[in-house]
């Protein structure tokens, strides 16, 4: 059993969760954080076309969502919802993505990307290919709106969680 498993009163015997030197969520070369707690941390992913999309990141190396311990899980359903009704209020997107994928990048994360009917993408993801152009003072205005949520976010984050 692991040392955090016993911290955290968990009777799983979860993998590893040491800092891992090949991953790039563990060891970033450069990201912009908004808001870091003990368990997660909020980070703009500074995607020009999706304006305030962020990514929400575990700080241990996990790459499972049943290998979180509990008081991991619970904040992580706490901020998601937070994140959500922040964003809908000083964004107000069409839509609002929530998705854990992994794949490519096997630590757990989950990308909350805000969406609007006439964005590049929509309906699709924005992994897909673009669709139309976003006119400009609409996505200008995005942008600033998006800096006044992740202004937010800091408070909103510890509120939930502590």
């Amino acid at each position: 059993m692991s040392i955090l498993s016993i911290l955290m009163k968990s009777d799983k015997d979860e993998p590893s969760s040491a800092p891992r030197s090949d991953c790039g969520l563990c060891m970033p070369e450069k990201e912009t954080v908004i808001w870091r707690g003990a368990f997660w941390r909020l980070i703009d992913v500074g995607e020009a076309a999706a304006p305030g999309a962020l990514r929400l990141i575990v700080n241990r190396h996990v790459t499972e969502l049943s290998w979180l311990a509990k008081p991991e899980r619970e904040q992580l359903f706490d901020l998601l919802q937070v994140i959500d009704e922040s964003m809908r209020q000083e964004l107000k997107p069409t839509k609002i993505n929530i998705a854990s994928l992994g794949n490519q990048v096997p630590h757990m994360h989950w990308h909350i990307i805000p969406r609007w009917h006439d964005d590049p993408y929509f309906p699709q993801s924005i992994w897909s290919a673009a669709q139309r152009d976003t006119v400009s003072p609409q996505l200008d205005a995005r942008h600033q709106a998006a800096q006044k949520l992740f202004a937010k976010l800091p408070k909103v984050c510890a509120k939930a969680v502590y």
